[in-house]
């Protein structure tokens, strides 16, 4: 065998070797496995949050003006909350933050979306 094949050779083996090595340093993760992590973080509002929307009458359709909230717990006072409406490929239309002001909350979307168009809602209270 030449000089340069068993140099190539051990070349692979020891870059396979700092591939295997650094793979198991993700906790035993390999190439049949999927690793993550998680915490829990607790919520302000533990029993859900009401969603309703104001809706106009715009050049033929309906569409989302603004999103009220209800039901929100006096333990999120002042937290910004976050609304994002999606359509049915979990695409986002709109998303509006604000500042919580109390039990209700009613947020203003900078531009109407299509009612039509709105799948699902997120809401989001952290602080």
């Amino acid at each position: 065998m030449n000089k340069k094949l068993a140099l190539g050779i051990t070349a692979g083996i020891a870059a396979f070797g700092a591939v295997t090595a650094s793979a198991s340093s993700l906790g035993g993760v390999d190439t049949t496995d999927l690793g993550t992590s998680a915490s829990v973080v607790a919520s302000c509002d533990t029993d859900g949050v009401g969603v309703d929307y104001t809706t106009a009458y715009s050049a033929g359709s309906y569409r989302v003006t603004a999103v009220k909230l209800s039901g929100i717990a006096a333990t999120c006072a002042g937290q910004d909350v976050t609304v994002t409406l999606f359509d049915g490929s979990d695409v986002s239309l709109a998303e509006k933050a604000g500042a919580n002001s109390g039990a209700t909350q009613t947020l203003t979307l900078t531009a109407p979306v299509s009612a039509e168009a709105v799948e699902g809602v997120a809401v989001v209270i952290a602080g």
